[in-house]
């Protein structure tokens, strides 16, 4: 009899304890923040489509909790502009039509998720390209971004790369920003932005020699000119996608830039 109180007791806590960690699956699935804004391009089951759709990949994100996800047709417009123009949707059939981004925030715990991200901390405006192949077809993740401002104040975006750790597309943002602060022809010129993206990179011109190569990269940035500028600068513009080549002598060798301009 007693042993029969002890397993009804025990079948209970467990009934008990799947329970909760239903309830709490459940209840962490809603806390996700999900804002969806007017669109001219999508309807709103489209929008909720790749909503899912991010929501399913984000799984795969070891030790990260989403907690926000949204929709902007500027920022999503701009993103696919650019997509469209050097981030690979040239090479595509799909069409602007078929190309959507969305915007998220995630938690990282203190292993820091798989690495790429600083424990503990919050990454915000996560970028997500999705495509498919028409308007009948189903979404799916294309590239990503983080997006982030650093100690400098400079603006940062790095692509997911196949040959690159973030840590090498990081050093390489550092080298580029210590050797155009040193040259003293770009007085009166900062850096507001930095960006890296493989696709553009491979388009680029001054990388194809050197695109199989795991030891070379392109960074691109926006700079800004002040009123007095020297070394040939325009005053008061703003250069997008100004780009550098580095290259390094192996894998822990240090960054050394090779060249800069307009590929």
């Amino acid at each position: 009899m007693k042993n029969k109180k002890r397993f009804l007791a025990l079948f209970l806590l467990l009934v008990v304890g799947i329970s909760i960690l239903i309830y709490q699956q459940q209840t962490n699935a809603e806390t996700v923040k999900v804002k969806i804004g007017q669109s001219n391009q999508f309807t709103k089951d489209e929008i909720n489509a790749a909503v899912s759709t991010v929501k399913e990949q984000f799984k795969s994100y070891k030790g990260c909790t989403l907690t926000d996800i949204w929709y902007s047709e500027k920022d999503s417009l701009a993103v696919t502009k650019e997509y469209m123009n050097y981030g690979g949707g040239y090479e595509t059939v799909v069409g602007d039509k078929n190309v959507l981004v969305l915007l998220s925030n995630f938690k990282v715990d203190s292993s820091g998720g798989n690495g790429s991200w600083k424990p503990n901390s919050t990454q915000t405006k996560y970028t997500w390209t999705l495509i498919r192949n028409n308007e009948k077809g189903k979404w799916r993740v294309k590239q990503t971004e983080d997006n982030y401002t650093d100690a400098d104040n400079v603006k940062v975006r790095i692509g997911q790369s196949k040959k690159l750790t973030k840590n090498d597309i990081k050093t390489a943002f550092e080298t580029v920003k210590k050797d155009f602060k040193k040259d003293e022809n770009n007085e009166g010129c900062t850096i507001t932005e930095l960006h890296y993206s493989e696709f553009q990179a491979i388009d680029a011109d001054t990388i194809e020699a050197y695109m199989e190569d795991k030891n070379a990269i392109v960074v691109y940035a926006t700079i800004k000119t002040g009123p007095s500028v020297v070394g040939g600068w325009e005053p008061n513009k703003t250069m997008v996608n100004f780009s550098w080549t580095l290259v390094r002598d192996s894998k822990n060798g240090k960054w050394r830039i090779k060249g800069g301009g307009y590929a």
